[in-house]
């Protein structure tokens, strides 16, 4: 059987799968709501406090958090024998603190610190929703299913965010950020409904250790593999890239461009739309090499289309630029994917999602923040072009990490 009969074989037997279409609407939903902030959270702020520096310490709240709860939320995933109704409380908390955001700065005109701290519960509790539905995956679906599960997921991913900076910027246009905010926080409740249909089988392995000490063997497991290494290393600062671009974009749309910032949500959601067209490619004719070296090429090669985006005459043109450069999106997150499940035993997983995830994400709220107190000193247009240079610079990086690592041989692994 070919390749891609193969995975076409594998997406119709993942229909069969118990649970799996909820699992799929929940991490669906979820994302989409998550893919919202990037627009209407950064504009939100811009409108209230008028500060570049303050959306950046906000979009940056919403992640820097993860960095430290996410071992330990790990931790705790591998502990309990019910992840599902940790995912419900969760979503529903988020969403609560997305309406409190809204709530205080229609009802006053509260410090910069409130919304922060607001949108810092973001953050803290950011390291159990999104590993959590990761780390259900290998659960729920049989092990011969797992690469078209990683490929449906990284489309799920992808549309969610075409869908979610295109929505979250025409709401923004046509009735204001506080709109889009309260439309991001109902499709976590929806997120939430969804993942309380998810029926989780039992008997997997239940870590027994104490929170701490399971958290420490987390991070030690993920830590010593020299791979999972790599690929943290290139999240880390691919992340400060992306997370520029996230202050970086609404800026440049309004001054360069005379247009509304929400017009950002239309580059983010050409981003995700090239993708989805790189997933399809990559599945359909994946090329020779292992996992690791896709992740690396993959990634300096999303990065040359952003390096052109600075001199982009009009919206157009930056659409174009950001969708070349997620052609090359999805074949290094697919590649990522794989890693973590097959490098490390079931026991490990929730751990291993929580602390990669965590440590991945870290980069985009540096670059946030960063950018947020860049743009002004140096220009928009030299935050862009940073930003596409940090994904040349992260495939370096992991590739170093790479060159100075033993990596096993796969029947080994």
């Amino acid at each position: 059987m070919t390749d891609r009969a193969r995975g076409t074989r594998g997406y119709r037997d993942l229909l069969t799968v118990p649970s799996y279409g909820w699992l799929v609407g929940a991490v669906f939903l979820s994302r989409l709501g998550n893919a919202m902030s990037q627009v209407a959270v950064v504009i939100y702020l811009l409108e209230r406090t008028g500060s570049t520096a303050v959306a950046g310490m906000g979009a940056a709240a919403q992640l820097i958090p993860a960095v430290a709860t996410g071992p330990l939320i790990g931790a705790w995933l591998d502990r309990v024998e019910a992840r599902r109704p940790l995912i419900v409380w969760t979503q529903l908390i988020r969403a609560a603190l997305l309406v409190a955001v809204v709530a205080v700065g229609e009802l006053g005109d509260p410090p910069a610190a409130v919304y922060i701290l607001l949108l810092a519960g973001l953050g803290l509790t950011f390291p159990l929703p999104n590993p959590g539905f990761r780390a259900l995956v290998p659960v729920i679906v049989p092990r011969r299913l797992w690469d078209s599960a990683n490929a449906l997921d990284s489309i799920s991913y992808d549309t969610a965010f075409v869908i979610g900076p295109a929505l979250a910027a025409a709401i923004v246009t046509a009735a204001g950020a506080p709109l889009a905010i309260i439309a991001q926080a109902g499709l976590t409740v929806l997120a939430a409904l969804a993942a309380w249909r998810v029926r989780e089988p039992r008997g997997r392995p239940i870590a027994q250790e104490p929170v701490l000490a399971a958290a420490a063997d987390g991070l030690r497991a993920v830590t010593g593999h020299p791979e999972l290494r790599a690929t943290m290393a290139l999240m880390m600062v691919s992340g400060i890239g992306f997370g520029a671009l996230t202050i970086a974009l609404p800026v440049w749309a309004q001054e360069q461009l005379g247009r509304s910032p929400g017009a950002s949500g239309w580059m983010w959601a050409a981003l995700s739309a090239g993708s989805i067209a790189g997933a399809l490619l990559y599945g359909a004719l994946r090329p020779k090499g292992s996992d690791a070296r896709h992740a690396v090429a993959f990634a300096a090669l999303g990065g040359l289309p952003l390096l052109v985006l600075p001199f982009a005459p009009d919206l157009l043109v930056g659409m174009i630029c950001m969708g070349i450069a997620g052609l090359a999106t999805a074949p290094f997150v697919i590649s990522m994917f794989a890693i973590r499940q097959r490098a490390l035993p079931p026991e490990l997983h929730g751990r291993a999602f929580a602390i990669t995830v965590s440590i991945n994400v870290a980069g985009t709220p540096i670059g946030a923040l960063l950018a947020g107190f860049l743009i002004g000193p140096i220009g928009v247009h030299s935050v862009l072009f940073l930003a596409g240079a940090g994904q040349l610079a992260a495939a370096l990086a992991a590739e170093m990490v790479l060159r100075t690592s033993d990596i096993p041989e796969p029947a080994t692994a």
